[in-house]
């Protein structure tokens, strides 16, 4: 079985013909695989207008999303079904294609299979460092489960995958992505969260949420809903486990295990949340 990968780059000078990568995409005839950097992409936050990175980044996430959730997926004002797109096709349709976000490379052949294990060498020789632990035969991780437990049954009540800056929230000293936002009284928001994933990006991802819950409460003066989705991470990760536990018992979050996010469904439709802003018409 035949396998392709194609490299997905944001331009820098379409003069100069500079771009960075930031996405891999690598597939065969039955199965593909599709990661975006977003550690690498946030550094180019100096180098491109404050407006094309505000317009990418959450492009790539929905990207990410409507593959991950097997729906219709609008990309390039052309629509495609599921993930059907991923093919030599039209991917070479999307090299050719000008755009001044994202460029898609001309399809590879390479002669390796498909595995989560070669997907990740290659992301890491060509992108940037894989930023999760996967394994053959890894199951789904934790950020994926949750999409598909729970944003279908919330997302008439929220903004799903929202990044937030200071103009939003202005005591916010940079932008944060929340994976869920609504409001009824009070802001109502909620992240997945790994535990399993280096200590460093852990420790900054929550940072980051507990900063906008502070800013969130300073501007509505008064305290918010907030939910963290989690996972215990093995006793024997120390750092890991610690910090997980923290957590849990934290007094500045909603602690939810992933096996009962309908606690959440629950929450958003007894209290009547509603989207934070307003939700954009497509038809």
């Amino acid at each position: 079985m035949e396998t392709y990968f194609s490299i997905i780059s944001t331009p820098l000078n379409t003069v100069l013909n500079e771009k960075i990568g930031v996405g891999l995409v690598m597939y065969n005839s039955k199965i593909s695989r599709i990661k975006f950097s977003y550690n690498k992409f946030s550094n180019l936050k100096g180098l491109i207008s404050g407006n094309k990175y505000t317009f990418i980044k959450p492009y790539l996430k929905n990207i990410e999303y409507n593959l991950h959730k097997q729906s219709d997926l609008q990309l390039f004002d052309e629509q495609v079904s599921n993930n059907k797109w991923i093919n030599n096709s039209y991917l070479n349709y999307l090299h050719r294609y000008t755009n001044n976000s994202l460029i898609f490379s001309e399809p590879q052949k390479i002669n390796i299979e498909l595995s989560d294990v070669n997907f990740k060498m290659l992301f890491e020789k060509y992108i940037f460092e894989f930023d999760e632990e996967i394994t053959e035969g890894k199951s789904k991780n934790i950020v994926l489960e949750v999409r598909n437990k729970l944003y279908d049954k919330i997302e008439n009540n929220v903004n799903l995958n929202v990044t937030i800056s200071p103009s939003d929230f202005t005591e916010l000293i940079a932008p944060v992505d929340i994976n869920f936002i609504g409001k009824n009284d009070v802001i109502v928001a909620g992240q997945t969260i790994d535990f399993d994933k280096k200590h460093y990006f852990l420790e900054n991802d929550l940072s980051r949420y507990v900063a906008f819950t502070k800013a969130a409460d300073y501007m509505e003066n008064e305290r918010g809903k907030y939910f963290i989705i989690g996972q215990e991470p093995p006793k024997d990760h120390f750092q890991h486990h610690n910090t997980w536990k923290h957590v849990k018992e934290s007094n500045l979050v909603d602690y939810v295990d992933l096996s009962e996010t309908e606690r959440i469904m629950e929450y958003i439709s007894t209290h009547m949340v509603k989207p934070l802003y307003d939700k954009v018409d497509n038809n």
